[in-house]
């Protein structure tokens, strides 16, 4: 008999309601409370609060409340707080029961206000420790990328800022000794100052930008550096070796990045520190024919100069400081009585070659990879870093900033590169719930990976199978003969 809900009046009181027991046992959240130390923030913050006055509302469950916002991937603190008592699993994990009041969402952007980033960069090491220690992080070899963020900004708000400008550089000078020439923004947003314009891959951004280290074991993340978005790849290479080397206690032995890294002072670091670089480099373009571009030119290191395919010499004749290069030419009449002359060059003033004073660092970083080794790097760096980016964009709202500032913009960084790891360490360790709620597709497909691995290793084993007493007799006898 089909049944029919009766239109009844709501309860003023409800008895024997408990939260814990309405939330399912596998439920992620649950993993996520046992596994993370939300508490060391209460003594990381404890001098920023007074010891009079109002009691503030708990800075653990306020920052449980900002790790539910990146992972839940809820797009601000407001709406946060909105969905809040609609959530009976985020009530619980805040520690908050049905009836209980919630703070404002202002109590949050306050706090992150105060606190800082060094209390988020001690969140994201404190999970990264718990990966290493979980054996998900090898550390020797490591995948360096960078990806752009959209700040919370729109670019008809750049507009020229010479107060600022002037207030900037009078600043730089009163605290330097020396003249300094500082690099002056034409236009600068009136909504978000610090954000800059950033191209890559033909796409122009107003916003940040985020360099990682993602270890090749796991794909965890062990170093994050947000920048500007027109702070250039290779200027940057550095500092997040040094930040994975810091996080993790481990030297690189390899490192595998994009060609908008390989620049001449990285691979002199890379070689003065041991770590073989995975890491190609732009080609200059040349306009003369193949068989007289600079790899035909003979170097005479002894001498310092070059020898052309027609036995002439280019002697070093000025230093180029923007690339950090020797010019050497031929003399101004050799040139010209060359039979080769209007194929290899067509200026009257003799061919030209540039050499870079890093040019023995390149041909090293050319040469300490096989073509299959460097091939096989690049397309692990391909799935292991630009698909860290790729799941941090699709499930926790990374490529665009909730907040405004550059402090800001590194503690969105720093959460979200958190949470991805504690993703991967709910789904390396024993217990329940190793799949995040906010993700199904994520677990329709880790689940089919799953059912994939349990069938391949029954197939494995039936090759594994111990012989049958006929079958040791059949192979004995066959041995006699």
């Amino acid at each position: 008999m089909m049944g029919k809900q009766k239109q009844t009046e709501p309860k003023l009181f409800y008895h024997g309601v408990s939260l814990n027991r309405r939330l399912p046992q596998d439920h992620p959240l649950r993993r996520i409370d046992q596994l993370v130390d939300f508490s060391f923030i209460r003594s990381k913050v404890a001098d920023l609060y007074g010891t009079v006055g109002n009691p503030s509302v708990d800075p653990a469950v306020i920052l449980k409340l900002m790790f539910l916002t990146y992972y839940e991937n809820v797009n601000s603190e407001r709406a946060l707080m909105s969905q809040l008592p609609l959530r009976l699993d985020w009530l619980w994990f805040c520690g908050y029961d049905i009836d209980d009041t919630t703070p404002d969402h202002s109590v949050i952007s306050k706090a992150r206000r105060r606190w800082g980033e060094d209390v988020f960069t001690e969140f994201f090491a404190n999970i990264l420790n718990q990966c290493i220690n979980a054996g998900l992080v090898d550390g020797e070899t490591i995948h360096v990328d960078s990806s752009m963020i959209d700040g919370n900004a729109s670019k008809d708000s750049l507009k020229p800022q010479l107060r600022k400008v002037s207030n900037d550089l009078y600043q730089e000078l009163e605290s330097s000794a020396e003249p300094i020439a500082p690099k002056l923004e034409k236009r600068v947003s009136t909504t978000d100052s610090d954000a800059r314009l950033g191209k890559k891959y033909g796409k122009t951004t107003l916003g940040y930008k985020d360099h990682r280290s993602v270890d090749d074991k796991h794909g965890i993340v062990t170093a994050t550096v947000t920048t500007p978005a027109n702070v250039n790849d290779e200027k940057v290479l550095v500092q997040v070796i040094e930040e994975h080397k810091a996080n993790t206690d481990t030297e690189a032995k390899t490192v595998a990045a994009d060609k908008a890294y390989g620049i001449g002072e990285n691979y002199e670091y890379l070689y003065e520190h041991n770590i073989t670089p995975c890491i190609g480099h732009k080609i200059a373009n040349s306009n003369c024919d193949p068989a007289f571009n600079h790899d035909k030119f003979i170097y005479d290191k002894g001498c310092d100069c070059y020898i052309c395919p027609a036995g002439k010499i280019l002697k070093p004749v000025d230093f180029n400081k923007s690339k950090n290069s020797m010019i050497y030419r031929t003399n101004r009449k050799t040139c010209p009585q060359c039979q080769h002359f209007g194929i290899c060059t067509l200026s009257e003033k003799g061919r030209r070659i540039q050499r870079s004073i890093y040019k023995e660092h390149v041909e090293w970083a050319d040469s300490c990879l096989t073509k299959y080794e460097r091939k096989r790097l690049m397309s692990r760096r391909q799935y292991k870093a630009e698909g860290s980016f790729a799941d941090a964009a699709n499930n926790h709202g990374f490529k665009r900033m909730r907040f405004r500032g550059i402090e800001k913009a590194k503690i969105q960084n720093l959460m979200i590169a958190a949470i991805q790891n504690l993703r991967k360490l709910m789904r390396h360790t024993p217990g329940r719930s190793t799949i995040p709620a906010c993700n199904p597709a994520l677990k329709m497909l880790l689940l089919a990976e799953n059912s994939f691995n349990r069938a391949f290793q029954a197939w494995k084993s039936c090759f594994n199978q111990p012989k049958s007493e006929y079958e040791i007799f059949k192979e004995q006898s066959a041995n006699s003969r």
